[in-house]
């Protein structure tokens, strides 16, 4: 298929622009530099015990530190992969060969994840093997689905800069575009979140409770769907439990764990899409 042959090409050509290397030194460094911090907790906290740690404990550690530094990771990997290639006019050689402007845009999505899954599996491999050395638990099967769902997180942010990239011929638009959607996601989501609760009662603050509404919007973002999909796997149940994507009693379907994973596909899937309809009809 013609989208394989261009994600092939996209792979190959991170790797021999370093991309592929710089990526995956960075996470390497983060996730064995976090697993060698976390080993030492307990003996910087007076009387603490060594056999206080554990791989669970080490992916509710690793979560919000996750939640940082993927989406930056994800977001500079695709924002160039189409304005990049339009501005210096090396897109036109790409479509004169038989590549329909749809696999493309698939393509260079397939090839980015691809270096971001590389660069996080070598990374995690290597905080794995610092946990054997130093933690009296290891949970693998469980820091394994974390790990899948750090891929997934990943993934929607390549899609989300692809998409931004399928949009522009400038990588100095799409760039202050992903450094937007960065703060939104990151900084500003909870906020808005907030202004609007104000908007609807007059208070920033939930006295009786935080409401659904208020719930489900924190998970609409990829940031709140990682964590809403994560958040079983911190919790002190077996692994058969943690992976229930059933909603708690009372609680609307929206709330459940399923949902909240079917939000995160959701932005693998849509901004990828968005920007291959756009990319289709664009002047070039």
């Amino acid at each position: 298929m013609s989208w394989t042959v261009v994600a092939q090409k996209d792979f190959r050509d991170a790797g021999r622009s370093k991309m592929l290397w710089a990526v995956s030194v960075l996470f390497v460094l983060f996730a064995a530099g976090a697993a060698f911090i976390y080993a030492q907790i307990p003996a910087l906290q007076q009387g603490g015990a060594n056999n206080a740690i554990s791989s669970l404990g080490f992916v509710h550690f690793l979560q919000s530190p996750v939640t940082m530094l993927v989406p930056i990771i994800g977001l500079l990997l695709g924002y160039k992969a189409i304005s990049g290639e339009v501005e210096n006019g090396s897109v036109k050689l790409l479509l004169s060969l038989p590549h329909r402007r749809s696999s493309v845009v698939f393509g260079k999505f397939v090839g980015r994840v691809s270096v971001l899954t590389v660069s996080i599996v070598v990374g995690f491999a290597v905080a794995t093997a610092v946990m054997l050395a130093l933690y009296p638990n290891v949970s693998p099967g469980r820091f394994a689905l974390f790990v899948l769902l750090a891929v997934l997180f990943g993934a929607a942010y390549v899609s989300i800069g692809v998409g931004v990239s399928s949009l522009t011929k400038s990588t100095t638009i799409a760039g202050a575009s992903i450094f937007g959607i960065y703060l939104l996601f990151n900084w500003l989501w909870e906020t808005i979140g907030l202004g609007i609760g104000w908007v609807l009662s007059g208070t920033f603050f939930f006295t009786e409770g935080i409401p659904n509404w208020f719930q489900l919007y924190t998970r609409l973002s990829p940031n709140g769907a990682f964590s809403n999909v994560a958040g079983p796997m911190l919790s002190d149940a077996g692994i058969q439990e943690a992976l229930t994507l059933t909603p708690q009693p009372g609680d609307p379907f929206y709330l459940s764990t399923w949902f909240a994973l079917l939000i995160l596909l959701g932005w693998i899937v849509i901004p990828i899409a968005l920007g291959s309809l756009r990319f289709r009809s664009r002047d070039l």
